[in-house]
């Protein structure tokens, strides 16, 4: 997640961060350079990124996934297939590649 600091007071929007520990520290210098030390009627508004974005487009499609492999895995008409050497291997893979992209998910977040 990325941050920004806004005084509404001053009507001023600072750069965003990265961290937000950085946009408090923009806090508390504005908070003293322009306001004597008094607490400005601001915020840090939080600032989605782009591997933020990518993060959602990930889940919905792992979700997606997950879901049709459940209804396929549980249809009548597939029981018979399932028995195969070939579906097995072909689960394994697909339940791998959620797992990697779960992974993925939990490291960028």
């Amino acid at each position: 997640m990325r941050y920004t600091y806004r005084c509404h007071t001053c009507r001023l929007t600072w750069d965003t961060r990265d961290d937000l520990y950085d946009a408090q520290a923009d806090q508390n210098a504005h908070k003293y350079q322009a306001h004597g030390g008094a607490r400005p009627d601001g915020q840090i508004i939080e600032t989605p990124g782009p591997l933020d974005e990518v993060g959602s487009v990930v889940r919905a499609g792992a979700a997606g996934l997950a879901r049709g492999v459940y209804r396929g895995l549980t249809s009548k008409s597939l029981q018979k297939v399932s028995e195969t050497d070939y579906f097995r291997q072909a689960a394994m893979l697909l339940g791998g590649g959620i797992l990697i992209l779960v992974l993925i998910r939990w490291l960028t977040h």
